[in-house]
């Protein structure tokens, strides 16, 4: 008698706790889904995920559209891979640039070997900036948050990387918005 008591405990025990977790998680999905409603472009943004192109058809559109690329390598068992994928490349304003003007190429390092020791990938992940003529401009190992990426995205694409250091736009970026 015992044991069936203690099997139902953990039962309802079980179910509370999945019944507690499905009203906290749709709540919270109700809370989001208001406070998307009141920023149209976030929602398109959100509502559609990066487009990501393999290295061969992205290097094709890249060369064929005169439009610069994003090239990220990362690997399955990387943390800092999936805390990037988690965070950088969910934030709207990211998926909304990247995917208006650049061409975004994904791989994954451990299958794409070739590819990856031809950028010289060691540490993962590894993001590569690249030239509206296919050749790389510049790369950035490791990490890099959202507001960190946007800006260096904005750095590429408005050619600020000809006239002006990173750190020089960064600072005029700054007092633009401080007016």
């Amino acid at each position: 008698m015992m044991s069936i008591q203690k099997s139902t405990l953990s039962f309802m025990a079980a179910l509370f706790f999945a019944i507690t977790f499905y009203s906290v998680s749709h709540a919270a999905d109700q809370a989001g889904a208001a406070t998307d409603k009141s920023a149209p472009s976030t929602v398109a943004a959100a509502n559609q995920p990066i487009h990501w192109q393999t290295y061969a058809s992205g290097m094709k559109a890249i060369k064929d559209g005169k439009k610069k690329g994003f090239l990220h390598f990362y690997t399955d068992w990387c943390h800092f891979c999936k805390k990037m994928s988690q965070e950088t490349f969910t934030d709207p304003k990211i998926i909304a640039y990247l995917n208006e003007n650049f061409v975004n190429i994904r791989l994954n390092a451990d299958q794409e070997r070739d590819v990856a020791q031809k950028y010289g990938v060691s540490p993962v992940p590894d993001n590569w900036f690249i030239g509206d003529d296919g050749n790389p401009l510049s790369h950035f190992p490791g990490y890099i948050p959202p507001e960190r990426l946007l800006a260096m995205l904005q750095f590429l694409h408005t050619d600020s990387y000809k006239t002006m250091k990173f750190s020089d736009f960064i600072q005029q970026q700054e007092k633009a918005a401080a007016k």
